[in-house]
C-alpha cells in the first residue's frame, strides 16, 4: 500500500502538523494509530512523566530506612529502596486484577501504579554501582554525587547526562572519557577543561567554544591545533601565563568576569547550524554516528528514527525521551536493550510490552507495573499465552469504545502516551519545566499538574556569602561545616568534603549558587530541542560563494537569537 503525505490538527495545542508517507509505513509495522498529538505535544506530554532532579526524603514503606526518593508524599506512590524493591520479599503478581471493561484502560492502570511498590530512586547503587546513593536514572558507577542520567562514570558530582569519564563535576551532556572537567557541555577526549563547550580533545584551558585538539587556550572560539591563544590570539608561554594569572580564575569575581567577557566574546564568531558529525541524512541537533535520523536530538549511534531525544544505540523508532539499544520502540522514557517496547516508563530489557512501567527482563506484557521475568500478564495478572492474546486484543478494542477523557476533555484511545494528568508528578518537578518552562497558572489551565511543596531548606545559613572568601586558596577544611545559600534562589547547600577537595584540585572558586540553580544556568545555555527554518548568514566573498550565502537549513537558533549562525560550508572556512 502507498501512503502519502497527511496534515493534521494537534488534538492538544490545535497547530498543525504533519505525518510523512513514511511515518504511516512504521505505525502500521508496530500496529498503532496514527498519533493525535503534534511531536512537540507529544514530547511534552512524556516529559511531564520525567522526574530528573527533584528529591525528597522519605522511608522505604518496606523496610523502613530513611531514603531518597523521586516520589513526593503528595503522589502518594509506595517507594521501597533498591535493596527491598529487587529483593524476594515481596511479589508483584500479588498486585494483579481483573480488567474492567466498564471502565477506561488508563483509569485502571493507575489505580496499579498506587498499588504495586516503585523504586524510590532508578539506580543501580549497591548492586552494580558503588557510593552512588544520591544518583537518579543511573548505573554503573561509583563514588558519584547528586549525579543525572549517567553511567559508566567515576568520581562525578552535580551532572547531567553523563557517558562515560571520571572526575568531573557540574557538567551536562558529556559522551566519552573525559577527566577533570568542571561547567562542562559537549565535551569529548578532554583533561582539565573548565566553562566550556564542544571540546574535543583539550588540555588544560578554560572557557573555550567549539575547539578541538587545542592545548594552555583561554577564552577561545573555533580553534583547531592550537596552544598558547587568548581570544583567538597566539602569546608567548610566558605572556600567555600572565594574562591568565592576571583574570584570577581562583576568585569567584574572576570568574564571574570571565563568564560574561567570555559570553560577548563569543557573539562575534558564527557557528554551526546545528551539531551533527560523521552522519548521512540526518535532521535534528547534537548527533553523531547515526543514520536517517529526523528532529531527534543528543542522539548517538542510531537509525531511521524520528522524534528522539537523550538517546544511544536506536533502530527503527520514533518518539523516545532517554534509554538506548531499542528497536521498533514507540513513545517510551528511558526503556533499554529492548524491542517492540511500546508506551513504557523506565522497563528494561524486554520484548512485545505495552504500557509498562518499571517492568524489567519480560516479555508480552500489557498494562503492567513492576513485573521481573514475567510473561503473558495483564495489570500484572498472569494468563496463559491463548488468554493473553485474546484479551489483550479486546482491551486494545475497548479503549477505543471506552476511552479515558481528561479534565480538559482529550480523548485517550489505544496509541496514545499516558495523560498527563495521571503523572505522579507535577510539571515543575519534571524534565518538561527544564525545556517548556510555564508558570502554575498556565500549567493548571493546560491541565498538568503542580507540585507546591517542592522539597527546599531556606533560612538556615550559617555564613553569610560576603563572608566566604573570595579564593579557594583562602577555604580551609571549616566550610565544611557550615551552611550556605543560594545568591538566586535563596536555597541552602552545604559544601562536602569530595567537592572541597575538587575544587582545590581545580583551582576554582566556592560556588555561590546553589546545585538547582547552576543545572539551570546550564540548561539556558543548551540549545533547545526545537528547529527553525534558518538561512546562512554568511556574507564572505571568498567562501564558496558570492555575495550572501544562500543555503538555507533546519537549524536549533531561533531567529531572534543574537547569533551568528552559518551553514556547514561556510563554517569550515571560518575555523582556525
Amino acid at each position: 500500500m502507498k501512503y502519502m503525505e497527511d496534515t493534521r490538527v494537534c488534538k492538544n495545542c490545535n497547530n498543525s502538523f504533519t505525518i510523512d508517507a513514511s511515518d504511516f509505513g512504521f505505525y502500521k509495522k508496530i500496529k498503532v494509530p496514527p498519533p493525535t498529538f503534534c511531536p512537540e505535544c507529544r514530547r511534552q506530554r512524556r516529559w511531564v512523566w520525567k522526574n530528573n532532579t527533584s528529591l525528597y526524603n522519605r522511608a522505604c514503606d518496606l523496610c523502613k530506612k530513611p531514603v531518597v526518593t523521586i516520589y513526593s508524599k503528595e503522589s502518594n506512590i509506595i517507594i521501597f529502596c533498591n535493596k527491598c524493591w529487587w529483593s524476594d520479599k515481596w511479589d508483584p503478581k500479588n498486585y494483579g486484577q481483573e480488567y474492567d471493561f466498564s471502565r477506561s484502560f488508563f483509569e485502571q492502570l493507575k489505580e496499579l501504579s498506587l498499588k504495586v511498590p516503585h523504586m524510590a530512586l532508578i539506580n543501580d547503587d549497591g548492586i552494580a554501582s558503588v557510593n552512588c546513593k544520591y544518583t537518579q536514572d543511573f548505573a554503573f558507577g561509583k563514588n558519584c554525587y547528586m549525579v543525572f542520567i549517567a553511567w559508566r562514570i567515576e568520581n562525578v558530582m552535580y551532572s547531567y547526562f553523563v557517558i562515560a569519564g571520571k572526575d568531573m563535576m557540574d557538567c551536562m551532556n558529556i559522551r566519552s572519557k573525559n577527566e577533570w572537567l568542571y561547567e562542562c557541555m559537549m565535551s569529548k577526549n578532554s583533561y582539565l577543561v573548565k566553562y566550556s563547550q564542544f571540546t574535543l580533545a583539550c588540555i588544560d584551558s578554560q572557557f573555550l567554544y567549539d575547539c578541538q585538539e587545542c592545548s594552555n587556550c583561554f577564552m577561545c572560539v573555533n580553534l583547531r591545533n592550537k596552544k598558547f591563544y587568548f581570544k583567538n590570539k597566539e602569546y608567548l608561554k610566558e605572556e600567555y601565563e600572565e594574562i591568565l594569572k592576571s583574570y584570577r580564575l581562583d576568585t569567584f569575581s574572576g570568574v564571574e568576569k570571565a563568564q560574561k567577557e567570555y559570553n560577548d566574546f563569543i557573539l562575534n564568531f558564527p557557528r554551526r547550524y546545528v551539531f551533527v558529525v560523521r552522519s548521512l541524512n540526518c535532521v535534528g541537533d547534537i548527533i553523531s554516528e547515526s543514520k536517517n535520523l529526523k528532529h531527534c536530538f543528543v542522539t548517538k549511534k542510531s537509525e531511521n528514527c524520528k522524534y528522539c531525544d537523550l538517546t544511544e544505540g536506536l533502530k527503527d523508532s520514533y518518539d523516545l525521551s532517554g534509554g538506548g539499544e531499542l528497536s521498533e520502540s514507540f513513545e517510551d522514557i528511558t526503556c533499554d536493550q529492548s524491542s517492540r517496547n511500546l508506551f513504557g516508563i523506565y522497563s528494561w530489557k524486554s520484548q512485545d510490552v505495552f504500557y509498562t512501567e518499571h517492568c524489567h527482563s519480560s516479555k508480552s506484557l500489557f498494562g503492567c507495573v513492576g513485573l521481573r521475568n514475567a510473561k503473558y500478564c495483564i495489570l500484572n495478572k498472569q494468563y496463559t499465552k491463548e488468554e493473553y492474546e485474546k484479551l489483550m486484543s479486546k482491551i486494545i478494542e475497548q479503549m477505543d469504545t471506552v476511552p479515558y477523557v481528561d479534565k480538559n476533555g482529550r480523548v485517550y484511545k489505544y496509541g496514545e502516551f499516558y495523560p498527563a494528568e495521571l503523572s505522579p508528578f507535577g510539571y515543575n518537578e519534571t524534565e518538561a519545566q527544564e525545556h517548556l518552562s510555564l508558570p502554575k497558572e498556565e500549567v493548571l489551565r493546560r491541565g498538568f499538574n503542580w507540585q507546591d511543596n517542592i522539597q527546599k531548606t531556606t533560612g538556615k545559613a550559617t555564613l553569610k556569602l560576603e563572608d566566604i572568601p573570595e579564593s579557594i586558596d583562602d577555604i580551609d577544611e571549616k566550610i565544611l561545616e557550615e551552611v550556605l545559600a543560594c545568591i538566586e534562589c535563596k536555597r541552602n547547600y552545604k559544601i562536602v568534603p569530595n567537592e572541597l577537595i575538587f575544587y582545590k584540585k581545580m583551582q576554582i572558586p566556592i560556588p555561590r549558587r546553589c546545585f538547582y540553580c547552576r543545572h539551570e544556568n546550564r540548561l539556558k545555555r543548551r540549545n533547545p530541542f526545537k528547529l527553525w527554518h534558518g538561512k546562512c548568514q554568511c556574507e564572505v566573498l571568498n567562501h564558496h560563494h558570492t555575495g550572501r550565502c544562500q543555503i538555507e537549513f533546519e537549524t536549533s537558533y531561533a531567529p531572534d537569537r543574537p547569533e551568528i549562525v552559518y551553514c556547514e560550508k561556510c563554517y569550515q572556512q571560518e575555523v582556525y
